[in-house]
């Protein structure tokens, strides 16, 4: 069991201000790029807390190095903001990121829900990534599994559907519209 708090926006801010504080003391502007939990609940209001900072960022050594020190001084695992959901983020450049926060050492932007989409439905982690999956779709005002295809295609080219994610978008999708599909 996890002894460690969850992340609410305030608390997320706070480390976030410190980690932007200690960058700007050293003069480095650092960029960070997040997604899951984090991004759902800083740049779409859909989640009141998350367990961490799945991100990617640059420079990578300081940023971990100054973390590590905001989370001795907040009180949080070392691993408050981690790599960890990088092998999952795509390598295509996601134009349409939001800026959620932004601070003289620390730039912060969320994953477009078009990329969060497709890394959530590749991932098909049905307990996991339900909920964030239907807001998604919401957002997206998306209501077919042709246009959840379409959206996955664009943001990972090399990663076709698999039949565990084509059926978690049509359970994620039979939420949204509240019509469930033939159980054929």
């Amino acid at each position: 069991m996890n002894s460690y708090p969850l992340f609410d926006r305030a608390a997320l801010t706070a480390a976030f201000t410190m980690l932007g504080e200690r960058l700007a003391q050293r003069r480095i502007v650092a960029d960070v790029y997040i997604v899951g939990g984090a991004a759902m609940m800083l740049a779409y209001d859909s989640r009141r807390a998350t367990r961490d900072v799945d991100a990617l960022f640059t420079p990578h050594g300081v940023v971990l190095e100054e973390a590590a020190f905001v989370a001795g001084r907040l009180g949080l695992p070392r691993s408050w903001i981690n790599e960890q959901a990088s092998v999952y983020i795509s390598t295509k450049s996601d134009q349409e990121a939001r800026p959620v926060f932004e601070h003289p050492g620390l730039r912060v932007s969320a994953a477009s829900p078009r990329h969060l989409l497709a890394m959530k439905i590749l991932s098909a982690r049905r307990y996991a990534d339900l909920a964030d999956t239907i807001e998604l779709l919401r957002i997206l005002r998306i209501t077919t599994v042709d246009d959840v295809e379409r959206i996955c295609a664009d943001v990972f080219p090399q990663e076709p559907l698999t039949d565990k994610s084509r059926l978690f978008a049509e359970d994620a999708l039979d939420a949204v519209t509240g019509t469930p599909r033939d159980a054929g």
